[in-house]
């Protein structure tokens, strides 16, 4: 994973089941002042018992998704299962990267599940303290 110096624009975080160019959170990014967040994390794979086939299959197109990106100049931190920096949740590691880097606001799309939208709906209480906003932008695809 490439090092990142201080922000200032926006981080946005893509979900493992929202792996499109066409994604809302994805539509006004700046590739000089965002970055785009996406993270293989234990409490998404572990939630309920998966096929482990499923859960490689996951992996795969996120990684290739995130080189993609990568390859056409947007900057991307890749946070992989067995990172020993792994935090273990979405919200461990939005909030790991607000803490090393300083962003003024973080970018998320409605995700597909009801208990992941609640996580979510509690970040900007948790986040305040790095001054952030948290949107949660609808999804349109």
């Amino acid at each position: 994973m490439p090092e990142f110096s201080t922000q200032t624009g926006k981080l946005c975080l893509v979900l493992a089941d929202q792996l499109s160019r066409s994604l809302a959170s994805l539509s006004d990014i700046d590739k000089q002042n965002d970055l785009i967040l996406m993270a293989e994390v234990r409490t998404e794979a572990s939630y309920v018992k998966h096929h482990k086939k499923k859960i490689a299959f996951l992996f795969s197109a996120m990684r290739h998704f995130a080189k993609e990106l990568q390859n056409d100049g947007y900057r991307v931190r890749y946070v992989s299962y067995d990172d020993p920096d792994n935090a273990g949740s979405l919200k461990a590691e939005v909030e790991r990267a607000m803490s090393e880097l300083s962003f003024s606001h973080v970018v998320v799309t409605f995700p597909g599940e009801w208990r992941v939208l609640e996580d979510m709906q509690s970040w900007q209480a948790a986040f305040d303290v790095y001054n952030a906003t948290v949107e949660i932008r609808e999804d349109d695809r």
